[in-house]
């Protein structure tokens, strides 16, 4: 019996993180396939082996040292509930290093696993829209923006995965699925549900990556293809559709005009505002001035959001204290918590990743740093399960495999 299991688990193992990827948009509970693949890791794969190139990966270092130092925070912590709660959420630092690292998939088997989140996407993106179309037509309820239109997840960290898909499908489906028929069609179809979807989430930060990355991408690819009459077309068509999606759909970018009213305006500020950046701007100073008092070693991050509700009750924060809100800069809170020693790790699996990938030309791996340091700068992601599962995952999926040295051909 365990002769078959083994044989089956070392033939399919990677249908469990190809399982996550796939059902990461839909926002579950992903305990069960982590623990399940950490038991039969362990039951029935080379174990030794696959320490071995955990060891020898230099990124576990920085992972695991991320978890170990919220874990040893437990001890100076005065809110051990909290500290517990700061430990569970980090695990994904210590499990995925240990469960992606140690593995040496095939190259279709790695395809799979990136092209299942792709699908995973794709699927909540089109239930997603039926579902506003039906409670529009049949309920009289409009769903077509912001959490109502995003309803498995919070809206920002959905756009956020529909850029990264965005972001695959335009570097490597057209290699890696140039056998399918009508690809085009297909990409296109992908391209336009993904492009509505982002709109439809009304993320501020979402619609600034959207903008400032996915043209950037597209441009350098169809110029490195000769293509630049077709560069001048998009830029044209992209200019022309944000403008009837302005005079259309206008809710959107109310939110982003709203924001920047607010950024320029912080001195007038109601601390009573519950409105997101107002809050956020506000929060940020209380940040700034907890850091500057626990620099070195922080307050712990089982204490971070005691701190920070500290700071809201004495400055008659009502609308950061009314939520309980922690920092919304992911930054902030592990500065916040783990002083300088957090920071620099942060730093280390941000920019210093994204630099990591230029050198080792590794550019999917530089648009998904770069993706993921514009949305901590506005939430504390890393205290979210959508963001932390999201961040660790994929960072150790595309360090550990280059997505850009697998071949063309499936086999």
């Amino acid at each position: 019996m365990l002769a078959k299991l083994k044989h089956t688990y070392l033939q399919l193992g990677y249908n469990l993180p190809l399982l996550i990827a796939f059902f990461l948009p839909f926002g579950i509970n992903y305990a069960i396939f982590i623990i399940t693949w950490a038991v039969c890791f362990f039951l029935f794969d080379d174990v030794k082996a696959g320490i071995n190139r955990v060891l020898k990966n230099k990124w576990s270092y920085v992972l695991l040292a991320f978890f170990f130092i919220h874990a040893i925070g437990y001890f100076f912590s005065i809110d051990k509930a909290g500290a517990l709660s700061a430990i569970e959420i980090k695990l994904s630092f210590l499990a995925f290093p240990l469960l992606l690292f140690a593995t040496n998939y095939k190259e279709m088997e790695v395809k799979k696993i990136v092209i299942s989140f792709v699908s995973g996407c794709l699927l909540v993106s089109v239930i997603d829209i039926f579902r506003a179309f039906y409670l529009y037509l049949f309920e009289d309820f409009n769903a077509f923006f912001y959490t109502e239109f995003s309803y498995f997840m919070h809206p920002s960290y959905f756009a956020m995965y529909l850029i990264f898909s965005l972001f695959v499908i335009m570097l490597f489906y057209p290699k890696w699925l140039s056998h399918l028929s009508n690809l085009t069609v297909k990409i296109g179809f992908m391209t336009v549900v993904f492009l509505i979807s982002i709109f439809l989430c009304s993320s501020k930060m979402g619609l600034i990556t959207a903008f400032l990355l996915l043209p950037v991408t597209l441009g350098t690819i169809l110029f490195n293809k000769g293509y630049k009459k077709t560069i001048a077309g998009l830029i044209v068509a992209l200019f022309a559709g944000i403008f009837m999606a302005y005079k259309f759909f206008p809710t959107p970018f109310e939110r982003i005009k709203t924001a920047v009213r607010v950024t320029e305006s912080t001195e007038t500020i109601d601390k009573t505002d519950a409105e997101s950046t107002a809050v956020r701007i506000l929060i940020w100073k209380e940040s700034v001035k907890l850091i500057e008092q626990n620099f070195v070693f922080g307050t712990t991050a089982g204490d971070a959001n005691d701190k920070l509700v500290e700071a809201y009750t004495r400055e008659g924060l009502a609308g950061a204290l009314r939520k309980k809100l922690n920092a919304h800069n992911q930054f902030l809170q592990t500065f916040i918590g783990t002083g300088i020693i957090g920071i620099v790790l942060l730093l280390i699996m941000t920019f210093g990743v994204a630099m990591y990938g230029f050198v080792k030309k590794n550019y999917i791996l530089v648009l998904f740093s770069l993706l993921c340091i514009f949305n901590f700068l506005v939430e504390s992601m890393l205290q979210a399960q959508a963001g932390f599962i999201f961040f660790v995952f994929f960072f150790c999926l595309l360090i550990h495999y280059n997505l850009h040295k697998l071949s063309t051909h499936n086999s």
